[in-house]
Formats: structure tokens, C-alpha cells, sequence
């Protein structure tokens, strides 16, 4: 028996590659750890998450799969679950990038003290590195993956310091022009396409906001396309 990851678990995964112990938090089914320990990728896994009911079902599949010795789970939320230097790395996926940034500062003393943490932000990315590049943290590592229309960003992350000097990094990926991944074009045309809306939806308006909006879009817009324009040549 084996789980299918989904694409976006799978790279996920293979980001935590290197550690002997992990933490999921917010695991919803328990796929991933199921998944890293049967695999024998990692020792031993924790597997939180803030509700019950995905941890009873997290807590079935990890039983199907015999693995209660290797997989504890822990009911509450972030990384308040855990002790410092308990786990060499922790992954906090699916979830916005504004909770991910509040969750590691809440509990910055357990978060300093991992090998590396393996961020997806499902939004506000941008915010995101900006928390990261001013309270001690460090990208060692970007990675995209897609499913359906939309674009994952994951974020390998360990304590230190980094410098992000062209502000488009902050939107499209830490030293993005340098590793130009394969889906960076679907990642802006997906952006493009999610300032378009804010475009449309703010075009002709009166109102300041909205004006800024529509300002701040346009000019976004812009850029995206100028660095769609030079990974084209």
C-alpha cells in the first residue's frame, strides 16, 4: 500500500529530503508524513493540526499504514505543538502566507532552532519573504509546482541571513532571474492574470483605494511583463 502524493505534496516532500525528523503542521489527512516515513525518507514524524476531525482521519490512515510508533499527533495550533529543537525541520503548507508569518513569530524560539522550515504560502508570498528577510531567516531554496490553473510556490527556508536587493524577488521568488524554474512564465502569466482582475474591477472608479489599486496593478503588470519579455530572448 502506498499514498499517491499530489504534485504539490510531492515537491513538498521532496524539499524535507535531508532530515531524520519532521513536523506537519496543519496536516489535514496525514498524507505527507505517511508518505516521507513509509518511504523511509524520514525517521519519525509529527503530524498537528488545529482541528480535530482531519486529525481523527490523519490518525486512521496513519493506522492503516501501522506507523503509530513513527507518527505522533498533536492537536493545537502552529508550532506551539512543539518543542524547541524537537524536529529537524517542519512544513507549513496550504495555509496564507499572513498566518504563516504570525506562526513563526509567535513561536520564533522553536522556529530558529530547525535545520530548515518548507514554506507554501497560498497567498501574500511577498509579505512572506519580506518577514523572513528581516527576523533571521534565510532562502536556500525556491521551488514551483502546478496543479489545474494555479501555481505553488515553496520556500526552503533555514536561520541566517539574506539580502533580497530587486524588489521583484519579493513577488516572484528569491534570486528568481538567476534559477529562471521552469514554470516562472506560468507563474507570471498567473499573476498578470490575478492583477488584470484588479484592474478591471477598479477601472474608472472615483474612490482613492481604488484609484491606488488600479495604480499599483497597472504598474505590477508592467514589470511582469518586461521580465516575461527578457526570459523570452
Amino acid at each position: 500500500m502506498k499514498i499517491k502524493l499530489s504534485p504539490r505534496l510531492a515537491v513538498i516532500g521532496n524539499c524535507v529530503a535531508g532530515v531524520k525528523t519532521m513536523a506537519d503542521i496543519g496536516t489535514d489527512h496525514g498524507y505527507l508524513p505517511v508518505s516521507l516515513v513509509a518511504a523511509g525518507q524520514v525517521d519519525f514524524a509529527i503530524a498537528s493540526d488545529i482541528n480535530a476531525k482531519p486529525l481523527k482521519k490523519a490518525e486512521k490512515i496513519i493506522a492503516d499504514f501501522k506507523l503509530e510508533k513513527l507518527i505522533e499527533t498533536r492537536l493545537g495550533s502552529g508550532l506551539s505543538v512543539l518543542q524547541p529543537g524537537e524536529v529537524q525541520a517542519v512544513v507549513m503548507a496550504g495555509m496564507g502566507g499572513l498566518l504563516i508569518r504570525d506562526l513563526l513569530e509567535r513561536d520564533r524560539q522553536v522556529a530558529l532552532k530547525m535545520k530548515k522550515l518548507v514554506l507554501q504560502p497560498m497567498n501574500n508570498q511577498a509579505v512572506l519573504r519580506k518577514y523572513l528577510e528581516q527576523r533571521g531567516y534565510r532562502i536556500i531554496k525556491e521551488d514551483l509546482c502546478q496543479e489545474m490553473e494555479r501555481i505553488y510556490e515553496i520556500m526552503v527556508v533555514v536561520p541566517g541571513e539574506m539580502v533580497i536587493s530587486n524588489p521583484l524577488e519579493y513577488e516572484l521568488g528569491f534570486e528568481y532571474d538567476q534559477h529562471q524554474h521552469p514554470l516562472l512564465k506560468a507563474l507570471i502569466d498567473r499573476k498578470i492574470y490575478l492583477e488584470n482582475k484588479i484592474v478591471l474591477n477598479t477601472q474608472g472608479k472615483t474612490t482613492a483605494v481604488a484609484k491606488q489599486q488600479f495604480a499599483v496593478s497597472s504598474q505590477f503588470i508592467e514589470k511582469l511583463n518586461e521580465v516575461k519579455k527578457c526570459l523570452s530572448n
